[in-house]
């Protein structure tokens, strides 16, 4: 029941007639609204009652679904959830394409999240499903990347053992643990579609979401090297890493060099104090390339070059590699920017990034990590937690 204005009758019944249509398609219904005045106001609820002789299958199984999310746990979660996907493969041409991701999304992955399932054969069958239908597949990347990792699937918090994985974490290392692949890339690769279709590591760097861009750093996601269609880049070039970064410098300048440029800071104390009262939105940025420079190898020559336009094209400022690097407050809130444009490489981060890429080939990041007979310092910098 709904609290409506009576000149929006008409628009709810519609809207009511849409939804029948969903799981009665063509079949005869027979809809009687009663509507009751709310005392002391010009509101009136309405009772809607739904007839028809027609039971269809959709109708069913998405009752079903909802029946067994809601009683799910981690006593029956893993005869449910096989059960769940048995029922989805067997029935899933009598759901609508809206059934359909809805069953996958908020059903049968977020279940398998809650219970923690740990059958790496069952898991095999759940994400093989994401595969098969895409929007599924790139909700469980954008369900990461876009919310909280104390947050679950389905948005409500989760009060779970604090050594219980997130979201992103629990999906990515059951893909590891099974190499999972998918027309030759690996199911952390493998493009979901935004604007355009790409990585998820390249989504998360584009919106600054740091925390997830590290984790699927730390499982070793493809950062480097990936060539794209140029006619998609922002800037014209054929490598995501290049037309990432360079984008988010561009950011930087705007956001954090113009600004204090504008001041003229150039006191070290001041240029610190002016660094240390950024907003939230700045520091995700600058957290996002710090993370992204203990990843790479080393930037190429024209990263760091780009132009800045006005809205009307007005004007064109033209901001050149030894600009950026050598700005006080760039070099303060980025030290090791310098480090991977420079020549030559550090040998602890060439050390590092070679470690990083032999594990990786052998399905071992970031578990790998913690078998290595090595302090836990350098277990932390190995797993880009540290500069």
């Amino acid at each position: 029941m709904d609290l409506i204005p009576s000149d929006r009758l008409l628009f709810i019944r519609a809207c009511i007639g849409g939804i029948v249509v969903e799981f009665l398609e063509d079949h005869p219904y027979s809809l009687t609204i009663k509507e009751y005045p709310l005392p002391g106001c010009f509101l009136k609820y309405e009772y809607a009652t739904l007839v028809s002789d027609h039971l269809p299958v959709a109708s069913g199984l998405f009752r079903w679904f909802r029946s067994a999310v809601s009683h799910c746990n981690s006593q029956n979660g893993r005869v449910l959830i096989n059960e769940m996907v048995d029922v989805f493969r067997h029935y899933k041409d009598e759901l609508s394409i809206p059934l359909r991701e809805y069953v996958l999304s908020e059903g049968i992955i977020e279940i398998c999240y809650r219970v923690q399932i740990d059958d790496s054969q069952l898991m095999r069958q759940v994400i093989d499903l994401l595969y098969e239908s895409w929007s599924s597949f790139g909700s469980l990347h954008f369900s990461a990347i876009l919310k909280p990792s104390h947050y679950r699937a389905s948005g409500g918090r989760t009060h779970a053992d604090p050594k219980q994985p997130d979201f992103l974490t629990f999906y990515l290392e059951h893909a590891r643990r099974l190499k999972l692949e998918y027309n030759g890339a690996r199911f952390i690769d493998v493009s979901v579609y935004s604007s355009i279709r790409k990585a998820p590591v390249f989504i998360a760097a584009d919106i600054w979401c740091w925390k997830p861009l590290l984790r699927y750093l730390q499982f070793g996601a493809k950062f480097e090297n990936v060539m794209v269609d140029h006619s998609t880049t922002r800037n014209g070039v054929q490598s995501a890493l290049t037309d990432t970064l360079r984008n988010l410098i561009r950011h930087l300048w705007v956001r954090l060099v113009q600004p204090a440029t504008a001041l003229s800071l150039t006191d070290p104390e001041v240029i610190q104090e002016y660094c240390s009262s950024l907003n939230r939105e700045v520091r995700d940025l600058c957290h996002t390339l710090k993370i992204i420079l203990r990843a790479i190898k080393r930037l190429r020559h024209d990263v760091l070059e780009f132009v800045i336009r006005d809205h009307s094209d007005q004007w064109v400022v033209e901001i050149n590699s030894h600009t950026v690097i050598n700005h006080p407050a760039v070099h303060m809130l980025l030290p090791t920017l310098s480090q991977r444009y420079g020549s030559p490489m550090q040998l602890q981060h060439a050390c590092r990034w070679a470690v990083r890429n032999r594990l990786n080939e052998n399905w071992q990041l970031p578990a790998g990590i913690n078998a290595l007979p090595i302090p836990n310092k350098m277990k932390k910098y190995l797993n880009l937690l540290s500069d």
